[in-house]
């Protein structure tokens, strides 16, 4: 009889024990970022340009840009390594495309939404209004759930039946639950990183964020066993 898996609570642990220092990097990485826009003259212009770009075009851009860093990347990722390939490759990058660019738009516009409550002033107060709106609501009532029903209804072979019956009660503490409290990890000091820069450049941010998520959720998936509807939050 084989051994049981871990649980998906226990493989986050162990994958952020293992990424720990490429986390620390990433977010150094990033809030080093946000400092040079503000006190570098050519990274500014530089990133002002990209802003620009979403601006004029911020569905397309939110939809190109999130489908590439947090679907083509992530699954590039796991075509090189043998234990983490899908079964089903381009179907699954068929999937990853479509939902990050779905997702992509979707957070987009909660952005511009945060903006719009709270203003674009970069002072703490609105930054941390931003992080507690989108920690405490947007994470747990959409972002999380939304796509640990999206990846299970792709490893149910996207049959709505089996997805039914793949649920059951307790499905949002069996399946998102253990993944918010590792997202967490990640998130919390990332939304402070990427809401202390001008709206139009906060998915951007977030976009180099989440591709190491994604990257994090292949490592949990491989810590744990389970399919990848149960890591990616």
């Amino acid at each position: 009889m084989s051994e049981p898996s871990a649980s998906p609570l226990t493989a986050g642990i162990k994958a952020l024990r293992d990424i720990a220092l490429p986390l620390v990097v990433i977010m150094l990485a990033a809030a080093g970022l946000v400092v040079a826009y503000y006190n570098i003259p050519e990274v500014a212009t530089a990133l002002n340009r990209i802003g620009a770009v979403n601006a004029a075009s911020p569905m397309a851009f939110a939809a190109i840009c999130t489908a590439i860093t947090s679907g083509l990347i992530p699954w590039c990722f796991r075509m090189v390594f043998r234990g983490l390939r899908p079964a089903h490759p381009f179907r699954d990058l068929l999937h990853s495309m479509v939902w990050w660019a779905l997702m992509g738009m979707l957070v987009s516009y909660f952005y511009t939404l945060q903006a719009a409550w709270f203003g674009e002033e970069l002072n703490f107060q609105t930054v941390l209004l931003k992080v507690l709106v989108d920690m405490a609501g947007f994470t747990i009532f959409i972002g999380a759930p939304f796509n640990a029903i999206s990846h299970l209804w792709k490893d149910c072979g996207w049959d709505t039946a089996r997805l039914r019956a793949a649920m059951g009660p307790g499905w949002y503490r069996r399946l998102v639950l253990p993944n918010l409290l590792t997202n967490y990890f990640v998130w919390f000091p990332g939304t402070l990183i990427f809401y202390s820069m001008p709206t139009d450049l906060q998915l951007v941010v977030a976009n180099c964020i989440g591709c190491f998520w994604a990257l994090m959720c292949a490592r949990i998936a491989a810590h744990s066993g389970v399919p990848t509807t149960d890591i990616h939050a």
